[in-house]
């Protein structure tokens, strides 16, 4: 009986859903992945920072060989927050934020 406890709680711990995705708290408001630019910046204000990138987008052939095919944008917003707290790392594609980090510093 004493094996079984350990062994259960294991399974339980594995079979747990993952936690949900990170969020930035902005005022009373929580911005999280799938939100539009327009709510980010409704919510969290201007960002200290703003970087456009550009990049090609590939396909690939039958035969295995990629050729580009056009160019997708990436907008990248930094938040510096309050003393103690991580600066955000906002990523953003077609509008939509797709990746919410926290620099580690």
């Amino acid at each position: 009986m004493k094996r079984i406890l350990p062994v259960c709680s294991i399974l339980i711990a594995v079979a747990a859903p993952p936690a949900l995705a990170d969020a930035l708290r902005c005022g009373n408001s929580l911005v999280q992945e799938g939100d539009t630019q327009g709510y980010v910046a409704e919510k969290c204000g201007e960002p200290s920072s703003k970087q456009t990138f550009t990049e090609p987008v590939y396909a690939r052939r039958a035969n295995g060989t990629a050729y580009e095919v056009g160019t997708t944008s990436k907008d990248v917003w930094r938040y510096k927050r309050g003393p103690g707290q991580f600066p955000a790392v906002l990523t953003f594609e077609e509008g939509v934020l797709k990746k919410l980090e926290f620099e580690k510093k």
